[in-house]
């Protein structure tokens, strides 16, 4: 997945993601998104843990409530503006009757380490008399990273006001990097690489609890290996280089998560104004089959407004993680990370890893174009500035037993620092089936890294 890949929903589960600068990865991918052709050197990119994609996939229901919601206050204020009855079943919010709910994006590319990709990504919002949500996206290259995904949604369960979910993942990749933990200096080269293959299908239940509100629950299957990989350019491989490592050889981490959810945005690909807040609690634990006993608290908040008009929008970001757990019960590969498209976009993917994280970021965007495509998509071009800062913490007395003193290089000059980044991209939005990300970002460490992504910066 780490080359070239989709994702759940509309949400940043993973990215493509591109290093301009960087030689050493150097590789050329095509992504055909309907518009036209986008070309950029790839590098790899990680799927960060804990993360959000289901929780923003519910969210996805509620702004479309919130857009019926104001179709039917709209078509009550013109009956009372004309003098007639309101209608006895209010008119489907606009965004259920379009054509512009489907996309269907092919996805080639080319990478020296793992050969020809090619895949392709299947969204719709209104699948079904029943206005389901579908979402299929895969990539795999000839090198044997393999990605699969899909999410079904169903906004009303058997008519209640019970929103259903489920999502199937499959990831392999041969060659992951690994930069140690905490908030260290290794630097953008990473301290070895190993091979990732994870396995997980997730159910979700959400109850709507007034206007704007919902509460969801996820429980599921999640199988993650770790192995020794097909480590590039000399580099050791992470069950070799560091085989004290908590979870250095996978396991099972089956969640269950109680999450709770505010949105009063109205607009699934290009909000212009509202909060969207999420609160979840996950536990992973022995009585759910599990080889690992961990509790990941997680707080994200977003928000957008205008800046005079439509047209210029400013949003902000804060998010916060604490996971519990100590020695072998914390996977490395479950800590709170920070880098990549989805938090610092100046770092590599899981740059920093620890077990608790804070960022903010903030950004302007300007509408560039709005224009409709053949009939098809209602597209709408942004350029877009932003920064952000942020740090992971890493308690060493919560690792395993010898693990620093075995092998201290596994986390190298750990700081104090906060870590800064910044960038510039496009954002295009898709009528309101899919909106994509292009998003190029800096920081001391790492100049324009590349990302492609899908779904809502804010």
């Amino acid at each position: 997945m780490n080359k070239l890949c989709t994702v759940a929903g509309r949400t940043a589960r993973a990215a493509r993601e591109c290093s301009l600068g960087t030689f050493n990865r150097r590789a050329i991918g095509l992504c055909a998104l309907g518009l036209g052709l986008s070309w950029a050197e790839i590098g790899p990119v990680h799927a960060a843990a804990g993360g959000l994609d289901l929780d923003r996939s519910v969210s996805q229901f509620v702004v479309l409530d919130n857009e019926q919601r104001a179709v039917d206050e709209q078509n009550a204020s013109k009956a009372r503006d004309s003098g007639a009855a309101r209608p006895s079943k209010p008119e489907a919010a606009t965004a259920l009757d379009s054509s512009h709910n489907v996309a269907l994006l092919p996805q080639l590319g080319y990478d020296p380490e793992v050969g020809f990709i090619a895949g392709g990504k299947f969204s719709d919002i209104n699948f079904g008399d029943s206005h389901m949500n579908l979402d299929i996206g895969a990539t795999q290259s000839t090198g044997g990273e393999t990605d699969v995904n899909a999410t079904w949604g169903v906004p009303h369960v058997l008519g209640s006001d019970f929103i259903g979910l489920v999502h199937f993942q499959y990831e392999l990749r041969p060659t992951t990097d690994f930069f140690g933990l905490g908030n260290n200096n290794a630097g953008e080269k990473p301290l070895s690489q190993h091979e990732y293959h994870g396995t997980s299908l997730m159910f979700t239940l959400a109850r709507r609890l007034a206007p704007h509100w919902v509460a969801a629950g996820t429980i599921g299957y999640d199988r993650i290996t770790i192995g020794p990989g097909d480590p590039q350019h000399g580099k050791l491989s992470t069950t070799d280089a560091f085989s004290h490592l908590p979870g250095i050889k996978g396991g099972y981490n089956n969640p269950l998560s109680l999450s709770i959810i505010y949105n009063t945005q109205r607009d699934l690909t290009r909000p212009e104004q509202g909060w969207n807040v999420i609160g979840k609690v996950t536990h992973v634990g022995p009585e759910l089959g599990n080889d690992f006993n961990y509790t990941r608290f997680t707080g994200d908040a977003s928000y957008v407004h205008p800046l005079g008009s439509p047209k210029r929008l400013i949003g902000f970001r804060l998010d916060g993680q604490y996971l519990t757990g100590r020695g072998n019960d914390l996977p490395f590969y479950e800590f709170s990370s920070l880098g990549g498209f989805d938090s610092l976009e100046g770092f590599y993917p899981n740059r920093f890893l620890g077990q608790s994280r804070i960022f903010a970021r903030m950004g302007y965007q300007q509408l560039l174009a709005d224009f409709d495509f053949r009939h098809i998509w209602r597209v709408r071009l942004d350029g877009t500035v932003f920064g952000g800062a942020g740090r992971v913490f890493l308690d060493r007395s919560r690792l395993p037993d010898g693990l620093m003193a075995e092998t201290p290089s596994v986390a190298p000059g750990l700081s104090n620092d906060i870590q800064f980044s910044y960038g510039v991209g496009l954002r295009a939005a898709l009528g309101e089936a899919l909106s994509t990300r292009l998003d190029v970002g800096f920081s001391g460490e790492s100049q324009a890294l590349v990302y492609l992504s899908f779904g809502n910066a804010f």
